[in-house]
């Protein structure tokens, strides 16, 4: 019997009803409410609650209390910021910055060899059988040298594969492996002590440390499969299960609409693009190609790098030196400037300190303690509570002192009426003023526009060259790109 595992396509009968039409969930994204001066007070009062009780603040629960006992319906993101803007909640930003890390030196054929064990399982006729792979690799070459396969990890299994790669190869002047008690055996060092072999044991719960090996076996886990066997399946069975399974992969996907998306992948597939639009999405194409173009900034530094390891006269490997110019690109220049004069200062204290490794340590505390920073300003500019009473203070006293819609048309009118000049001027700056008072006690200049509007047209026995007129000068108060000029406008 072909046994054939479907846990992943089992899971998709939920997304699908009877007829295999996908459902539509709905979710509450975009639907949140704006965040007001009245809900930064409750979340900041409800958080000082929090910490009174002595209550450990978890966004995820507190925002769901929040939506529970208060109504306030915000992300845990946005939570998350108010509670940072005031000091209730610590930053911490996450962004994927590659990271720097000092690797074994790799110069020779069978200088260094890679050593690891896992576990594979064989199905034969749904019956399971478990061993465990001693797996060597070379780590200059990747050159898979030596395996052996065993009931268990042992230090026999461990001794088989130097066998192996030594009457293959000969001796290797080191072996890296992990901490397993196999590989640190006495038995297993006796070995590598007498053929003059060099122990080097990666730190534990390390596995970039012996990442060699972890990848080989990564590439053979992925490339074998579930490894099932059926005593008396013929090869075209085999060959018909796999070709179903794929064409019901293809099938399912296909009808799944993507996140955010309303039509399926093969629904949009079908939809007709005009000739015009594929032309335009060509150029788009171009155009990313020709912005991607490298602008400078990450060669300066690269070279900042290289002054660094000049200045100090540091020996740093070929591998190692190309991971540190594609790892440097990520960082800010600021963050690299401030990171040198540190490095500076330790290996003075420390001249042990002096490598790269320890700088790019230096340089991710920098770059983290900048990017915390620059997001906690964010969140205090928008959320603080403080700041917000400011600034709705600062409104009411606008509006208080600001004068209406219809006083500053009524000025402006004056100004269109009079044959004085200086009495024209003084109406124009007068009127410009007031608009500007509206301006700021107004957030949507659309919504300030509607109401000079209605204003003006409320206003009975003018022309409509005049209305014109006044209106003219309303959009050069109200709109500050405009770049008309009149030979009435007051600098």
């Amino acid at each position: 019997m072909l046994h054939v595992s479907f846990s992943v396509l089992g899971e998709w009968n939920q997304g699908f009803d009877e007829n295999l039409h996908p459902f539509h969930l709905p979710d509450g994204r975009g639907k949140t409410a704006k965040v007001t001066l009245e809900m930064v007070r409750s979340i900041v009062r409800e958080a000082e609650d929090f910490k009174a009780q002595g209550r450990r603040l978890r966004i995820k629960r507190f925002t769901r209390e929040l939506r529970e006992k208060h109504g306030i319906a915000l992300s845990r993101k946005k939570v998350g910021e108010v509670l940072v803007a005031n000091g209730l909640f610590a930053v911490r930003t996450r962004k994927r910055r590659p990271r720097f890390y000092q690797s074994l030196r790799k110069e020779i054929p069978n200088g260094l060899l890679s050593l690891d064990g896992s576990e594979f399982t064989v199905w034969i006729d749904r019956e399971p059988y478990r061993f465990n792979v001693e797996l060597g690799v070379d780590v200059k070459t990747f050159a898979h040298t030596a395996f052996s396969v065993g009931d268990t990890e042992s230090s026999t299994e461990v001794i088989k594969v130097f066998e192996a790669h030594r009457r293959a190869w000969g001796d290797p002047l080191g072996v890296l492996y992990d901490h397993g008690s196999a590989n640190i055996s006495e038995a297993t060092l006796s070995y590598l002590k007498s053929h003059g072999i060099e122990p080097v044991p990666a730190g534990p719960r390390n596995p970039k440390g012996n990442g060699t090996d972890e990848g080989a076996f990564s590439q053979m886990k992925k490339a074998l499969g579930t490894i099932e066997l059926a005593l008396l399946s013929p090869r075209a069975l085999a060959k018909a299960v796999l070709e179903k399974l794929i064409r019901l992969y293809i099938e399912m996907r296909n009808r799944i609409p993507l996140k955010g998306t309303l039509h399926t992948p093969q629904g949009a597939m079908r939809i007709e693009v005009l000739t015009a639009k594929r032309d335009l999405e060509r150029k788009h194409l171009k155009n990313h190609k020709r912005n991607k173009a490298d602008s400078g900034e990450d060669q300066r530094k690269v070279d900042q790098l290289h002054d660094l390891i000049n200045y100090h006269r540091m020996n740093v490997e070929g591998d190692a030196l190309k991971r540190a110019e594609k790892t440097i690109k990520a960082y800010e220049k600021k963050a690299i400037s401030a990171a040198q004069k540190a490095f500076i200062k330790a290996v003075n204290r420390k001249a042990q300190r002096k490598n790269i490794a320890y700088f790019f340590g230096i340089l991710k505390r920098i770059q983290q303690e900048r990017d915390d920073e620059a997001y906690r300003k964010y969140c205090h500019h928008r959320y603080n509570l403080g700041l917000m009473k400011e600034i709705r203070r600062q409104h009411q006293e606008h509006r208080l002192c600001s004068h209406s819609v219809e006083e500053t048309i009524a000025m402006l009118l004056r100004a269109v009426k009079t044959t004085e000049q200086f009495v024209k001027e003084l109406a124009i700056r007068k009127a410009r003023q007031w608009a500007r008072e509206l301006m700021a006690s107004d957030l949507y200049p659309g919504a300030l526009k509607n109401r000079f509007q209605k204003a003006l047209d409320s206003f009975t026995g003018l022309s409509v060259d005049r209305k014109e007129e006044i209106w003219q000068f309303i959009e050069q108060f109200i709109n500050h790109k405009t770049t008309a000029e009149s030979v009435t406008q007051i600098p």
